[in-house]
């Protein structure tokens, strides 16, 4: 069984790890064009920095789902600077506000129809936005707690394949 405080996992634990965009200029017309501060890049590269160090040690996650606003992209291409991903998927459906119901089954849907392939899913990392990473680890949980979401914090759930829901494992709010 995993110790959860080293990051070291069994071969049937999935990690989720739902992390909110760095800091991103004050709001405009076009919501879709903002981009990370210098603050929001600095959080991004130290959430990334985190996340190798307790659950990322080898580097690696199997799966990014990023959404398309730039403030998202430019987080996870600060993110990407520490730990890789296998494969990348820009995602429309994982915008503000995306349904939580819709990304969870997503999720489960992609967690699912990797089981038997050669490299099956075990870390997955969402790049989105406020108030869909809240909404969606409650959807993913099933917990209904609402957490917030300081910039750049990442929610760590760990996901049974046999429940098909999450647990909460820690939550880094950052700096």
């Amino acid at each position: 069984m995993r110790n959860v405080m080293s990051g070291q996992s069994s071969n049937d634990d999935i990690y989720i790890f739902i992390m909110r965009h760095g800091e991103a200029e004050s709001p405009r017309l076009d919501d879709k064009s903002r981009q990370l501060t210098e603050v929001g890049q600095q959080q991004s590269k130290s959430a990334a920095l985190w996340l190798a160090q307790h659950y990322c040690i080898d580097g690696t996650v199997d799966l990014a789902l990023v959404s398309p606003y730039r403030r998202a992209r430019q987080t996870y291409e600060r993110v990407s600077s520490t730990i890789s991903s296998d494969k990348l998927e820009i995602n429309e459906d994982i915008t503000p506000e995306g349904s939580p119901k819709l990304v969870s089954d997503y999720i489960s849907a992609r967690i699912h129809a990797s089981v038997n392939a050669k490299r099956p899913i075990k870390k997955l990392l969402i790049v989105s936005h406020m108030p869909l990473v809240s909404y969606l680890v409650d959807e993913v949980c099933s917990s209904y707690t609402t957490s917030l979401f300081a910039t750049a914090s990442i929610a760590v759930v760990k996901y049974s394949l046999s429940s098909m829901k999450g647990s909460l494992v820690t939550h880094y709010q950052g700096f």
